[in-house]
């Protein structure tokens, strides 16, 4: 017959399964916690005045790069067709933030709706003067009195045609501009004689030339070389109330521009859902 255990022993063995059940308990707790439900992410509604401008990729790059979830963020994408789109959305409350021109500063200034929050870019580099192929102009010095479309009063392409008036020693209305809503409305209108010359960023150009139905005719860099040519407005409620929503969507933007400089070739990809250009395109844009 097998002696009992002794006391000392049996108090060991009851506290090491007393030990072994808890660490047991914890890690169902654990694994509990990590397949339970996650912190929602906080919405931010984004208007886009121009959805086809590079400067506004970014933004797409942060949504499909995941890097606005990183920062809890889930963004809701709106296309706008312009400036003054932009900030009535802005103004009646039904976005937080767009992206827009720089002039556009004007529009914030008469009003009491939204905030400057971050610049985009500070020189023109990417904006252009575009004719139809067959246009027979050759010198900046033609445009005097010329028609050239625009996509709304008040906005980036506006302020670009009056201050090249000025440049050009034609003064603020020595030429002509038509605001006509988004890139597709300008071709257009190109395309049918409608407008002598359109206000578009250097990709459409190129596009165009690729298609055979336009040109670029002047780089605005070569004419206004430091500008804030496109910024990130807020709406003045968002700044008050939400203060750490804009300052991770800040974050997340800027760490957005960071990857597409270093990430080109997969940078490329979501370009080319923003804007449908060619590969190549995409690529000397």
């Amino acid at each position: 017959m097998s002696p009992l255990p002794s006391l000392q022993f049996t108090q060991t063995a009851l506290a090491l399964i007393a030990v072994r059940t808890a660490l047991l308990s914890l890690c169902a707790l654990i694994a509990t916690a990590e397949v339970g439900p996650s912190r929602a992410d906080e919405q931010l509604r984004v208007g886009v005045s121009i959805p086809a401008a590079i400067a506004f990729v970014p933004l797409q790059v942060g949504i499909e790069t995941g890097i606005f979830k990183r920062y809890g963020l889930e963004i809701i994408r709106a296309d706008l067709g312009g400036a003054a789109r932009a900030h009535q959305a802005l103004a009646a409350g039904s976005l937080d933030l767009v992206v827009a021109g720089g002039p556009d500063l004007s529009l914030v200034a008469k009003g009491e709706h939204a905030l400057a929050v971050g610049v985009i870019t500070t020189g023109p580099r990417q904006t252009t003067l575009i004719v139809r192929n067959d246009n027979p102009m050759k010198s900046p010095e033609e445009l005097k009195g010329k028609t050239i479309g625009i996509s709304t009063a008040g906005g980036l392409s506006d302020w670009v045609v009056r201050q090249l008036s000025r440049r050009l020693g034609f003064g603020p209305q020595g030429i002509k501009a038509v605001g006509l809503g988004q890139d597709s409305a300008q071709v257009a209108a190109l395309r049918t004689g409608q407008i002598d010359a359109t206000v578009m960023d250097f990709a459409s150009g190129l596009r165009l030339e690729e298609l055979g139905t336009g040109r670029i005719f002047l780089r605005v860099r070569d004419y206004i070389p430091k500008m804030v040519t496109q910024a990130i407005y807020a709406q003045k409620e968002l700044v008050a109330r939400r203060p750490a929503a804009l300052r991770n969507f800040l974050a997340a933007w800027y760490e957005a521009v960071d990857f597409m400089r270093t990430n080109k070739q997969a940078t490329i990809p979501i370009a080319w859902m923003c804007r449908p250009q060619s590969p190549l395109v995409c690529m000397m844009s």
